[in-house]
């Protein structure tokens, strides 16, 4: 189990983590990582929600805000022998068994998460993909990588379709989520169409406005 995580070794936490989480994909703000971690208690209250996402496993709520802080950060600034992230967390006096569990599960958390906590923060992130708060990353994104309407709509469905939840309670949080982005994305690709087979029809007919020698 890790150490009692106290109001002041969370916010040490915090303070580290956020300014290095900004401005990494371009749309993250200082905001994301306390709704991250938000979103991972929400999902692990409750002795059903507890039950349905370990299989009645106890979830550490320590190691569980770890996971979910650190979660955010890029592979080049997460956890790495004598790193500053390494340095805090012994500062922290959290043992080193707990730091090398935080090392793997960092790196296990987006495609094979194992444990309970794991299971839970995959899910966390994975929620701030869908809905409209996932649609609005992907607009936002997608405006900064110059992709046209159409793109943005195919890579909303594309997402939405991709989204993979472990556990119960978040997938249930997610089902009204991604029929909403689904129809979003239907109905932008709908309306691009329709505007597109305007102009085509348009530069097709003869000009009228022209006037016969």
């Amino acid at each position: 189990m890790t150490p009692e995580l106290d109001a002041a070794a969370r916010e040490r936490i915090l303070d580290f983590v956020r300014p290095l989480s900004v401005g990494i994909d371009g749309v993250t703000n200082f905001g994301f990582v306390e709704r991250r971690i938000r979103i991972s208690e929400i999902l692990s209250e409750g002795e059903e929600g507890r039950s349905e996402a370990s299989g009645c496993a106890e979830i550490d709520p320590n190691r569980l805000f770890l996971l979910a802080a650190f979660a955010g950060l890029p592979s080049a600034r997460r956890v790495t022998r004598d790193s500053r992230e390494e340095l805090l967390l012994r500062s922290l006096q959290i043992p080193f068994e707990e730091i090398s569990f935080l090392v793997s599960s960092l790196r296990r958390v987006e495609h094979d998460p194992q444990s309970a906590e794991e299971r839970i923060v995959h899910d966390a992130m994975l929620l701030e993909s869908v809905g409209a708060y996932g649609v609005t990353q992907i607009l936002v994104a997608g405006a900064r990588e110059r992709m046209t309407l159409a793109e943005m709509a195919g890579e909303i469905e594309t997402r939405m379709n991709a989204a993979s939840f472990r556990t119960p309670a978040a997938r249930r949080l997610a089902e009204g989520r991604i029929e909403l982005a689904k129809t979003f994305a239907k109905r932008l690709a709908e309306e691009v169409a329709e505007f597109d087979d305007r102009v085509g029809e348009a530069e097709r007919l003869p000009n009228t406005s022209r006037r016969t020698p």
